[in-house]
């Protein structure tokens, strides 16, 4: 393993001072400073929160996304103290479960799917969640699975959400129920976690369906593309068929053609590159194992080691975003509000944990894989 990593890794530095160290002390050193930063900032309720929007701060979403992170991700040894953070953690999600099944983004906000997925994906990491509280869960999914498409919404009856808003029982939802390419694969993935077969198979024609010609996939909730392709990617290559194997291929590529000078991605040709993004783009070229992209897997994790911050963290960009109910294809609009706490707007990960759960996640892999 460390010849492995060494030859991918030249020891990138950092933001904040450090010794002289070898490549592969380097990532452990790194994904281990990620996890202290992800373990110390659970808030005084226990969960975690970022995203501040006008629904306030996602909490069980959040929670779920980042929950699942640090549960699948490696450290140097995954300890009780570890085991019983996440054991706590969950326990408390659980109390929060809806009569429905299901989570919301925070408390008081009505349950989705996405946020569902989430939390039940990483109670399935944590092997807690009882039969019955998983059944209520499965249950709640597939009330959002579409029977015209396959795909899965995230909320597939908008009267409760819209009444949160208060909103105008006028005023369309057409777009947040319909079926989207960042929700979909999440919830399927779910799904088959907790020990179930019902709609993955509906799930994944859709995802096959919805794939540019150019090999990514269109996201609904997210600046950039590339969290809805990484998130397909996995569902095909965990529970797909053989027969997936060109349209990952097709990703792929799709990922190792859009890497910027600088090795980070981002969609915006602005910006010298999103560490959420590019995070995310090295999940993608690890995903199936092909050594074709060791040369932009160095390259990339180079330039995430290097742009760590001193607390352990990533920094945030605006990488959510909160189109108009009505709106269904979001990825044509060209102007959104940054920070505005209404729709319309693009909203950043301001205690930056999303953004450190990816990272830590994909550092993770890296190092496990010595791809």
């Amino acid at each position: 393993m460390r010849a492995v990593l060494a030859k991918y890794l030249r020891g990138g530095a950092k933001h904040r001072e450090t010794e002289r160290v070898e490549p592969l002390d380097n990532l452990r050193s790194s994904i281990a400073s990620a996890r202290r930063f992800i373990e110390g900032n659970v808030n005084s309720d226990g969960f975690w929160s970022d995203f501040l929007t006008l629904a306030g701060e996602s909490v069980y979403w959040v929670t779920g996304y980042v929950g699942y992170a640090l549960a699948k991700g490696a450290s140097e040894r995954d300890d009780e103290q570890k085991r019983r953070l996440l054991q706590g953690v969950g326990a408390r999600l659980l109390e929060r479960q809806g009569r429905d099944g299901g989570w919301g983004y925070g408390p008081g906000v009505p349950a989705d799917a996405d946020s569902t997925s989430w939390c039940l994906l990483f109670l399935s990491k944590t092997g807690q969640q009882g039969a019955e509280s998983r059944e209520l869960a499965l249950r709640f999914l597939l009330r959002h699975q579409s029977p015209l498409d396959g795909g899965f919404r995230t909320y597939a009856t908008p009267r409760e959400v819209g009444r949160f808003m208060m909103l105008d029982a006028s005023i369309s939802f057409e777009g947040w129920s319909s079926s989207q390419m960042c929700v979909t694969p999440v919830a399927a993935q779910a799904i088959s976690a907790a020990g179930s077969p019902v709609g993955v198979d509906k799930a994944l024609d859709y995802v096959r369906r919805g794939q540019a010609a150019d090999g990514y996939w269109e996201p609904y909730w997210w600046s950039e593309r590339l969290y809805s392709t990484v998130s397909c990617m996995e569902l095909l290559y965990s529970i797909g068929t053989n027969g997936d194997a060109d349209i990952l291929a097709r990703a792929q590529d799709w990922i190792a053609r859009t890497q910027l000078p600088s090795g980070a991605w981002s969609d915006s040709p602005s910006a010298s590159g999103v560490p959420f993004s590019t995070a995310l783009a090295l999940r993608g070229l690890i995903t199936a194992g092909s050594q074709r992209y060791s040369e932009n897997l160095r390259r990339g994790v180079e330039w995430l080691l290097a742009g760590q911050l001193d607390d352990g963290s990533w920094s945030s960009h605006h990488i959510l975003r909160i189109p108009h109910p009505s709106t269904t294809e979001p990825w044509k609009q060209a102007v959104w509000k940054p920070d505005g706490k209404a729709i319309n707007a693009v909203i950043k990960d301001h205690r930056r944990l999303y953004t450190t759960a990816t990272a830590f996640l994909a550092l993770s892999e890296f190092g496990e894989r010595g791809i």
